[in-house]
């Protein structure tokens, strides 16, 4: 079951407080489209979806073991960046743990490529490298075009190499002012009318269901 953006919005509020939900939005909605246990196999046949954390965790497994990398969950974090992100096979697919390592992940790219850069060109090529490990590569295979355009921000479309023009700086280092920022005019996304629940006896998906109820509640508690 893929959550809603509402509900990917509170949890990147939640869980990755240091960079702006939208931006943590558009990221998961290009990687994985809310789906908690997404694989993708590099270079690899792909997988069929999985519903459940255990036949996920169980296929990422093989692949790994057949010296494929995978990339897990929402964010997704990709298999070679586990272990230092302290992330386990009982971890990884957790929604929260696998979202603050996507922020983690975003921000120690930006925090490495923004000396000398203005802000929205060190996250862009901070998306680049979430992508590829590239400054470059995710500009060109359109993957840095992709998340801004999935954060509602028309892009230049200006390679990172040439000057875009000047912004002030963030009132903090953190990514909560960056791209989002440069569109006063975006929404927070319309929440989609939700599904009903599914049976009780579908252990998984219902506890995944009653999560998203639950962040919703809480969101609608902190707006009184």
């Amino acid at each position: 079951m893929a959550y809603s953006a509402a509900a990917l919005l509170a949890l990147a509020s939640q869980c990755a407080p240091g960079v702006a939900p939208q931006t943590v939005l558009a990221i998961i909605q290009t990687e994985s489209s809310g789906e908690q246990f997404a694989l993708n196999v590099n270079g690899g046949r792909q997988p069929a979806p999985q519903n459940k954390a255990a036949d996920a965790v169980a296929t990422a497994r093989r692949y790994v073991a057949a010296g494929y990398t995978v990339d897990l969950g929402l964010g997704p974090i990709n298999s070679r960046n586990m272990r230092w992100l302290g992330l386990t096979w009982q971890t990884v697919f957790d929604p929260c743990t696998n979202v603050a390592a996507l922020a983690r992940v975003l921000t120690t790219n930006y925090n490495a490529v923004k000396a000398g850069r203005d802000p929205q060109t060190a996250l862009r090529v901070a998306l680049s490298m979430y992508n590829t490990g590239s400054q470059t590569r995710g500009f060109s295979n359109g993957y840095v075009t992709k998340v801004v355009g999935n954060a509602g921000v028309a892009d230049t479309g200006v390679p990172y190499l040439e000057t875009l023009p000047p912004v002030a700086p963030p009132a903090t280092s953190d990514l909560r002012e960056l791209l989002t920022s440069e569109n006063t005019a975006i929404q927070t996304p319309a929440a989609q009318p939700r599904p009903a629940p599914p049976p009780k006896w579908n252990v998984f998906e219902r506890a995944a269901y009653d999560r998203e109820t639950q962040m919703l509640a809480e969101i609608e508690r902190s707006s009184i």
